[in-house]
């Protein structure tokens, strides 16, 4: 048991080191090949501190007596490292962009242009994105294998449900967004129990596809990869709703705003059958937009034409390259580990063959 849990804790330490390091190399700096430098270095030597369960590696006071490493701590050692560097690449896979804004702002025109391909060769970024409001469609299908259709019946009951024809009576009625909507938008109470029942299945689902995209396995047996950068943005409506957890998953945020009298008109003009009141009824459940803007790293402006729009995502292209390129080029964490880690074994198998 004990094995296990400090497995656990190795790769738990890894994604965390991971994660705060790709975050950290993404700040702006003065100096920052020379900050990235010793920031890795000064995390890579606190890890092999960790892993080998001794804080004081370059200042023991009995190097003899340290490194009679027995060949049972060395097994051990090689297994933590393995696990951790594992954690390490996990937690660099797990910095998606967060793409989110209000309803009816144009998150899906800028969704789709940012997925189109670059003109720019020596820029050239790749955007595989996430779409949380198709995972959230998904489950409530009866069929689904993470479906919630279940439990949203039983909560809200079949008024919910799509009405049948003689023709439908062997096939099973499928929830009805907007007669759900209809039913818990006017009520805090009721949303909050409607999150409280998609919520959980969402971020799984959406971490589980992240973790995937971000590891990018496929990369290893293609023959074609004509993308320098490749960048994961997860299309999420409900981001800062999300709470401090759910903001923290994402290293950089865009955006999406608009005018809230040309947000209302957009809302009511594609959803002729709401009622003016119930699209405000809509656009007040979520964080006023503005709001969002002000906390996001960068803020697309869909106010005017589509080209405007299309220069204004052309241009956060390119920011974004800049700002994730440094965990796709040049040096990675993971490496300067394993080379400490490597230094200190050989040190570790020199000393016990009485060389120094």
């Amino acid at each position: 048991m004990m094995e296990v849990l400090y497995v656990m804790f190795h790769l738990l330490f890894g994604v965390i080191i991971g994660a705060f390091t790709e975050r950290y190399s993404r700040h702006t700096h003065p100096y920052p090949r020379l900050r990235n430098i010793i920031g890795k270095t000064l995390i890579a030597y606190a890890s092999v501190c960790f892993i080998t369960g001794h804080n004081n590696i370059l200042i023991h006071s009995s190097y003899n007596n340290y490194y009679g490493a027995s060949q049972q701590f060395m097994s051990k050692l090689l297994l933590r490292i393995s696990i951790f560097v594992g954690g390490i690449v996990i937690g660099t896979a797990l910095q998606p962009v967060g793409l989110t804004g209000g309803i009816a702002t144009g998150k899906s025109t800028v969704s789709s242009l940012l997925q189109q391909s670059s003109s720019d060769e020596e820029n050239k970024v790749e955007f595989v994105v996430i779409d949380v409001d198709g995972i959230a469609h998904d489950i409530l299908l009866p069929s689904y294998n993470d479906s919630v259709y279940d439990r949203l019946v039983n909560e809200f009951g079949t008024d919910i449900l799509t009405e049948m024809t003689s023709d439908d009576k062997n096939t099973i009625p499928t929830i009805d967004r907007r007669k759900l909507g209809d039913l818990v938008f006017p009520n805090k109470q009721r949303r909050k129990k409607l999150n409280s029942i998609t919520h959980p299945k969402i971020i799984k689902i959406m971490l589980k596809c992240i973790l995937l995209e971000g590891l990018n396995l496929q990369r290893f047996w293609s023959k074609s990869n004509n993308a320098k950068l490749r960048v994961v943005c997860v299309d999420i409506p409900l981001l800062f709703e999300g709470g401090l957890p759910m903001r923290l998953l994402f290293g950089t945020v865009i955006v999406v705003a608009c005018r809230e009298k040309l947000q209302l008109d957009r809302l009511h003009s594609r959803n002729p059958d709401l009622t003016l009141e119930q699209c405000r009824q809509r656009i007040a459940s979520q964080i006023p937009v503005e709001v969002k803007a002000s906390k996001a790293h960068l803020v697309i402006r869909n106010d005017e034409s589509l080209k405007s729009l299309k220069i204004q995502v052309a241009q956060a292209k390119k920011e974004v390259a800049n700002l994730v390129a440094g965990s796709q080029r040049g040096i990675e964490l993971h490496w300067l580990v394993i080379t400490f880690t490597g230094l200190f074994l050989l040190k570790t198998l020199v000393v016990e063959k009485g060389l120094v």
